[in-house]
């Protein structure tokens, strides 16, 4: 009982901290609804009111690189193939169907690990001193907070081979209070991306970003890159997947 308890209290300190911002910061509030997003806006070092997250996503860039994490290669997937055929075919659309499963698969194992792992970060809502763990941070700490939650959905599924330009990370804002949070977006589609989120304080399920009622993403990175989510006009809601 005892044990069910303290999960039962990690999860309820978890969605509690996604109400006061895990990524921390405050921007103004998006329209409702489900708008359609440029998700590669370019970044703005020189102005904190257009991007606040620019110098964090650097200094977080930075000490990623200094790791000395090696990168998986880029994606030789058989997209770029000359060739053409229903072998071709075959062959592509059981690799998506696969990694879309085995995506699935990380989320929900990210989201069973996250809750063992939480640790409450004090300086969770201060957007100078709260401070984004490593890859290599997160494992020598044995546990973060979202800001470093994240990372086992992200790294994980780099791990599995998925093309390094098409994962990021990604401070999605609640609309309705401002409140920041920290997810993994796979592009699988460049329009509607794939939303991974560990501790589940958005969505427990993986699904499009389409599919998403009431936040707004502000911020996309990896460490290599860092754009803004720019809006691009309203879309109509995807048909609900993994439901």
């Amino acid at each position: 009982m005892a044990h069910r308890l303290s999960r039962l209290a990690a999860i309820t300190l978890c969605l509690a901290t996604a109400a006061v911002g895990c990524a921390s910061s405050n921007g103004p509030s998006g329209p409702p609804g489900t708008p359609g997003f440029d998700f590669f806006g370019a970044p703005s070092p020189s102005d904190d009111d257009v991007d606040p997250w620019f110098p964090k996503v650097e200094e977080w860039q930075g000490r990623m690189q200094a790791e000395g994490k090696r990168l998986p290669a880029s994606d030789r997937s058989l997209r770029g193939a000359e060739q053409s055929g229903k072998l071709l075919q075959a062959m592509g659309a059981y690799r998506d169907e696969q990694r879309v499963t085995l995506a699935r698969q990380i989320t929900n194992w990210s989201q069973k690990i996250a809750r063992r792992y939480y640790k409450w970060d004090p300086a969770s809502n201060d957007p100078v001193y709260d401070h984004w763990p490593t890859v290599g941070q997160l494992l020598a700490n044995n546990g973060d907070d979202c800001d470093g939650l994240d990372l086992i959905a992200y790294q994980m599924l780099r791990e599995f081979g998925f093309p390094q330009d098409r994962v990021f990370r990604a401070i999605l804002r609640r609309n309705r209070d401002q409140a920041n949070h920290m997810v993994t977006l796979w592009f699988e589609d460049a329009r509607d991306p794939w939303i991974l989120d560990a501790t589940g304080a958005v969505t427990f399920q993986m699904r499009r970003f389409s599919q998403l009622e009431g936040w707004t993403p502000t911020k996309i990175f990896n460490e290599r890159a860092q754009y803004l989510a720019n809006e691009i006009g309203a879309r109509a809601p995807s048909v609900a997947q993994g439901e």
